[in-house]
């Protein structure tokens, strides 16, 4: 399993978000950004299995750093609509909710069994062990603070 942080995902959305005028093509893109960043390799959440006794105790640590995550992205979308004062403001939430949207729709599998979103599940999975190369979460959270830095420096220059 790995784990990308939300917060990695709403900082790449927030970069295209700035380049498209279209709502619709926000969500696209936002969806997109999504998987293609899940390809990259980010470290393995092994270290939050191996702590938990149960899959149920695992799944509650992972909704607590989800929800440490979202507040986080949250306040970074918060910040950065103060900063930048977008036009179209639409744009900005609907292609962030689109980079979020496959990660709402594990969740949705996980947490409350609904079998709809088991085909997102399926194809998130294949997409995270496509390159079979696996590394700390240590490492992963160098990679994905490096990466937000990236975008927050594109966005702003």
């Amino acid at each position: 399993n790995y784990f990308m942080f939300l917060t990695a995902h709403t900082s790449a959305a927030l970069l295209i978000a700035t380049k498209i005028t279209n709502p619709f093509l926000g969500l696209v893109l936002g969806i997109l950004s999504h998987f293609i960043l899940d390809f990259i390799p980010h470290g393995e959440d092994g270290a939050i299995a191996n702590k938990a006794k149960t899959h149920k105790s695992m799944l509650m640590s992972m909704f607590y750093l989800a929800l440490v995550d979202i507040l986080i992205a949250s306040i970074f979308l918060f910040i950065f609509f103060w900063q930048y004062q977008p036009d179209h403001y639409l744009i900005f939430f609907v292609t962030v909710f689109g980079s979020w949207l496959p990660d709402l729709a594990w969740g949705s599998v996980e947490m409350f069994k609904l079998k709809t979103f088991n085909w997102v599940v399926i194809l998130h999975h294949k997409i995270h062990d496509l390159l079979d190369i696996t590394y700390s979460i240590k490492y992963g959270l160098i990679l994905q603070a490096a990466f937000i830095a990236l975008m927050l420096f594109l966005i702003w220059n």
